[in-house]
């Protein structure tokens, strides 16, 4: 099977850097997008052959199915084997003469056969609930329909319909004396369970389309909403995949979901098969609880357990400026489980480390892909006691993708700065998805295009503070400047970032007296340059939305490459600015202009490419405000960062210096790009105390070395106007100049290094302009008695809806 040269697509409504963020029918629609093609269903027996190792009846010596599995030990479950191309190992499949014998004749009892017809959707609830605990076909489980009580823990206010959950956990659920309805618990639910009243209509899968996926709108919602049910499972619980029960009018569907994709069964009548529900159920409650689809090197721990504990104590006398003190006791949320996780240490032959965690620092959305946890941790051994930055994440299995925590060791090996100190590494053992495994069996006609991922964990030294929390722009800089300065060296090295985001650009220092530095995080998307083609081989963008370029935006196949990443610095660097420096943008618009430049994006025949304001600022070299400053002369406006305060000696303020330039750059290169391209195509108040400071350590000697560098090109025409046109030989030998500017990381450290040595600084940083999370984009209102009557507008290029609801 081919692998992606690409991971998963850019998060655009779902991003922790979306500025509005999106209401549960956006959420939804991404979750949908994200699972495109990931669909197959198959037959009953098939899905239970293929995931719960049961024999195909023609297999069995019997054609009955088992009632249950015994309680004795699996004969196969030690045996391992090595596939020639794989370094992983897997519990090999029993042979169906032991399962058969191993297992006892079914008694086709349906569970369903003396359940009345339900009335509606809300009858369905009780009467199924009802019918499958009278069977008790689970011991230990107990049944409950939870539609109308979301969890309290979190932001989501989202509840599913049902869910078995074990009888230990019903005292959490607040059941109702009388109806016998309770709460969702995210965190305890094991099978979640969706009910619809309409066998097609809400179906949300479709086998008459060749994917399984459906076209009409109330079934796209359907399909939306159950990854929404497995997307909150994956966020509360440590899975490896979920099964799910889908009861439609009197059809039923088995789900399971894990990170490369969808296996459903196909619709069978429940009212007349119920038995296949029944032994599902007994088959799923005797396997283990790997097998179930938990993680069991993550052990949920108990409030009043040492290791709580310990947890609770570590953070009760912090000092001041503990900032990774103050991380850790935020994620000790009593409303959130807490975890001892384990680690299989490659970098020390596979011996087995722990850590505490509670609730994540950090949790990147959606289902499939590679869902990337990031905790402040404790160190288990006591002895060390130690706060460290663990990386839970599915990473994609590819010969031309290497883990990051390899990536690191090279990176230290070489005393790269600015970049994490890895402590220990290594995939989790057996667990990986099965999905693209199982996917070429059922289309032996197509190319897998479906990603295997492995499960993996990394920790690290350092724990960061996010770029937002910097404290004047010269600190801001400052980081920018660090992190542009570990992607030069690590290039030297022939490896390749392509996740540039302000998320992973961090602040760190190394004692409480210590610089600020910026820290280059995460990375797991990183590529050795020998291994990157020409074009990617699968079209899905790499990195984050916000701050991909407009070329990567535009073309999910292209391969990054240094004006790429540069040009993401940039968008970091003019997204941190824009929310908390000062600039001429009238405030009560700067949400709307953080959507249009960030967020947006156009509509294509190919997909969602890149916005119009962030298209502009780069073609045109300036970032246009005339429709946020409306002036009544209708003159051009641009925008422009401004010196805080009152500014009596005229001084020019870096930032906007800074800016200026590097949009004179990006200007001259996207202008003879296009250039290129139709050539080929035609062929074919207060004043502001300062606040410089003397840099030390590595980020001195990084200054020093920038302001150094000769072998870059000049920076030609700073002062000239940014929208050259290349018509003159002269205008185009200029705009080669300016683009020349981005081959190489060096001119863009050089600027950075002379403005935040030889310029002074303002304490700059004002209050965030980013707005509160119900912030929605606004709308043109329309008023009552006018032509197009009372009609509200969209005002965003991508048209979306505008709900307040979140998820």
């Amino acid at each position: 099977m081919e692998t992606a040269d690409s991971p998963h697509k850019a998060f655009r409504v779902n991003s922790q850097f979306a500025t509005a963020k999106g209401d549960i029918t956006d959420n939804r629609a991404e979750l949908r997008s994200n699972m495109h093609r990931k669909i197959t269903c198959i037959t009953y027996d098939e899905f239970m052959h293929e995931f719960l190792q049961v024999p195909k009846p023609a297999q069995l010596s019997s054609p009955s199915f088992p009632s249950s599995l015994p309680a004795v030990p699996d004969p196969w479950k030690t045996v391992t084997y090595k596939k020639p191309t794989s370094q992983w190992s897997r519990r090999r499949p029993p042979p169906s003469s032991i399962i058969a014998k191993m297992m006892p004749r079914l008694s086709n009892r349906n569970p369903f056969n003396e359940m009345d017809d339900p009335a509606s959707e809300v009858d369905m609830y009780d009467k199924i609930t009802s019918a499958l605990n009278r069977a008790k076909i689970c011991k230990n489980y107990t049944f409950v329909p939870t539609p109308h009580k979301a969890d309290t823990n979190g932001e989501s206010r989202e509840a599913v319909d049902c869910g078995m959950y074990p009888n230990s956990a019903l005292g959490k659920l607040e059941i109702a004396p009388d109806n016998k309805f309770g709460r969702t618990v995210w965190s305890l639910v094991e099978i979640a369970i969706e009910c619809k009243m309409h066998a097609t209509g809400g179906d949300p899968f479709d086998q008459t389309i060749d994917i399984d996926e459906p076209i009409a709108e109330g079934r796209r919602h359907v399909l939306g909403q159950i990854l929404s049910y497995a997307n909150l499972v994956f966020r509360h619980q440590h899975r490896t995949c979920h099964y799910m029960l889908l009861f439609l009018g009197e059809f039923a569907r088995i789900v399971r979901i894990d990170r490369s994709g969808i296996f459903a069964t196909e619709k069978f009548s429940y009212r007349e098969e119920g038995a296949k529900l029944a032994n599902f159920l007994r088959c799923y409650i005797g396997r283990s609880a790997a097998d179930r689809g938990h993680d069991t090197t993550a052990v949920r721990l108990d409030p009043e357990s040492d290791e709580a504990k310990r947890m609770r104590a570590r953070v009760e006398d912090l000092k001041k400026g503990d900032y990774v003190g103050q991380q850790f006791q935020t994620s000790l949320d009593p409303e959130w489980p807490w975890w001892k996780l384990e680690v299989t240490d490659e970098h020390n032959e596979g011996e087995k480390r722990y850590f505490l965690v509670g609730k994540p620092h950090f949790q990147a959305p959606g289902v499939a892909g590679r869902a990337t946890r990031g905790y402040v941790a404790l160190d288990a051994d006591i002895t060390k006691n130690d706060f460290v930055y663990l990386k839970d994440a599915w990473r994609v299995v590819s010969d031309n993708i290497d883990k990051e925590g390899a990536i690191l060791e090279v990176l230290r090996t070489h005393e790269i700065e600015f970049v994490p100190t890895l402590i220990c590494h290594g995939d989790v053992p057996g667990q990986e998805t099965k999905t693209q495994e199982v996917w070429p069996r059922y289309h032996s006609d197509k190319k897998c295009h479906l990603k295997h991922h492995q499960h993996y964990r990394l920790v690290v030294k350092e724990v960061g503070k996010p770029l937002e929390e910097f404290t004047d722009g010269r600190q801001l800089f400052t980081a920018i400047f660090c992190a542009i300065t570990a992607h030069e060296e690590a290039y030297k090295l022939g490896i390749i970032h392509r996740d540039i985001s302000a998320g992973n650009i961090l602040l760190y220092r190394e004692t409480a007296s210590g610089d600020w530095v910026g820290l280059l995080n995460d990375w797991e998307l990183s590529k050795k340059l020998v291994d990157q083609t020409e074009e990617g081989r699968q079209p899905d963008r790499t990195g984050t939305w916000q701050f991909l370029s407009v070329n990567a935006l535009n073309n999910r196949y292209k391969t990054i490459v240094v004006p790429d990443e540069l040009e993401s610095f940039f968008h970091v660097s003019l997204y941190m600015a824009l929310r908390l420096l000062p600039h001429n943008c009238v405030e009560s618009e700067v949400p709307r202009l953080l959507h249009d430049y960030f967020d947006d994006y156009s509509p294509h025949s190919t997909g969602r490419v890149c916005g119009q304001a962030k298209k502009t600022a780069m073609s045109d070299g300036r970032v246009d405000l005339s429709t946020y400053n409306l002036k009544k002369d209708g003159k051009i406006l641009n925008l422009r960062f401004k010196w805080p305060g009152a500014n009596p000696e005229g001084k020019e303020y870096p930032p906007q210096k800074l800016f200026t330039t590097f949009l004179s750059w990006f200007s001259a290169y996207y202008t003879l790009a296009q250039e290129t391209e139709e050539d080929a195509a035609q062929q074919k108040g207060k004043v502001a105390k300062i606040v410089n400071t003397t840099a030390r350590g590595a980020l001195a000697k990084a200054l020093s070395s920038a302001k150094g560098t000769s072998a870059e090109p000049n920076n030609l025409g700073r002062d000239s106007g940014p929208s050259l046109s290349p018509s003159s030989e002269r205008s185009r030998e200029v705009l080669k100049m300016l683009a020349k500017n981005l081959e190489t990381h060096g001119a863009m450290r050089r600027e950075l290094a002379n403005a935040l040595d030889n310029m002074e600084w303002p304490d700059d940083r004002g209050t965030d302009k980013k707005p509160e999370d119900d912030w929605v984009y606004p709308k043109e209102q329309v008023p009552l008695g006018s032509k197009r009557g009372s009609s509200t507008i969209d005002g965003s290029s991508g048209g979306r809806a505008t709900k307040k609801i979140r998820s």
